[in-house]
């Protein structure tokens, strides 16, 4: 007796877990929920984390999530004062095979995933996907730099032209030192399983957490980048980052970063020497112009001197050829007088 052919069965499409962690984006959560929601790619869950907003988002959040049994809310019972706490926190709700970081002022063009699950399902390997962006302001009208591409040509003038899969590792020795390379979370795709064997994001770190956490990811997987713009980046007045140049994070942070870029493997030595540049430049500015704290000064000098037992020479090098260029004079004079003395303290 013949027996039947067995029915083909489609392939069921990979989960994707969107993560939307919100404070205080009432007015951009309706065209972020829109552009989630209505992707071409529909196996979603969606996970809606509010951090205690004081604004009306709970209302658009709830309206949203009893109109579509996709979506999970959830509230935090006090604000956790850190985004990659909400970030860590989704991760570890989320079910899907891949994972949406939807930051909840941003938004999509309709094949973002579409395009991105396509790219990660093609290749084991790569952990970590993402697309070119446009830049938009409050307004949604692009800004005068409409994409990353000039941004990004600064680094390698071909190299984010085109699409492209390589070794995340490289891209650390590369770039990593000197920029984060992958500037909006909400550019950007993750395997999971990637995501269990690198860990959480760092929760200590108030700026420098997502470019840490990049790192930690590249330096396992394969890496693929998208030249389409599929992201819509949204610029405001960044007060948080202006406050951490004043108090001296940024520059605590930028030591950290160093030094954990460089625990995957020597740095290309061309960036590395930019960065650390940079790094003395801004040092330099902040102990003029700053009220920094004198323990963030010394923080950062440990740090540094773990990296290069010759740092102290260096330091004092830079900090001469500093005071060359600015010439000081009278109230000037006295603020140099003011941070010889903190150097003083800093390096004995």
């Amino acid at each position: 007796m013949a027996t039947r052919p067995l029915l083909a069965t489609a392939p069921v499409p990979a989960m994707v877990s969107v993560i939307i962690p919100n404070y205080n984006h009432a007015r951009y959560l309706p065209h972020r929920l829109d552009s989630v929601l209505n992707q071409t790619y529909q196996q979603l869950e969606v996970i809606l984390l509010d951090d205690c907003s004081t604004d009306n988002s709970r209302e658009v959040l709830a309206r949203y999530a009893q109109a579509d049994s996709r979506i999970r809310l959830v509230y935090n019972d006090q604000n956790s004062g850190s985004t990659f706490k909400q970030w860590n926190k989704g991760i570890a709700l989320a079910t899907g095979k891949y994972v949406w970081l939807a930051e909840s002022d941003d938004y999509a063009a309709p094949d973002f995933l579409a395009t991105l699950v396509t790219t990660l399902e093609a290749n084991e390997r790569v952990g970590l996907a993402y697309s070119n962006s446009y830049s938009v302001d409050e307004n949604e009208a692009l800004m005068p730099v409409p994409t990353w591409e000039p941004f990004l040509a600064e680094l390698d003038a071909t190299l984010w032209k085109h699409d492209f899969t390589q070794s995340g590792l490289a891209l650390v020795h590369r770039f990593l030192s000197y920029r984060n390379i992958i500037p909006n979370a909400s550019a950007v795709l993750l395997r999971r399983s990637t995501l269990a064997e690198v860990g959480p994001a760092d929760e200590s770190f108030k700026i420098m957490g997502d470019w840490i956490f990049w790192a930690k990811i590249l330096a396992v997987s394969d890496v693929s980048y998208v030249a389409r713009p599929l992201n819509y980046f949204r610029s405001h007045r960044n007060n948080v980052r202006s406050k951490t140049l004043v108090n001296g994070t940024a520059l605590v942070e930028t030591t950290q970063l160093l030094g954990i870029v460089r625990q995957y493997g020597k740095p290309d030595g061309g960036f590395y020497q930019l960065a650390f540049q940079q790094l003395l430049d801004n040092w330099f500015h902040a102990l003029v112009y700053y009220q920094v704290p004198f323990g963030r000064h010394k923080l950062a000098y440990q740090n540094m001197s773990k990296l290069d037992p010759n740092f102290r020479s260096l330091f004092l090098q830079n900090l001469g050829r500093f005071l060359l260029r600015n010439r000081f004079s009278g109230l000037k004079m006295l603020v140099g007088d003011k941070l010889k003395r903190v150097i003083k303290r800093a390096i004995n």
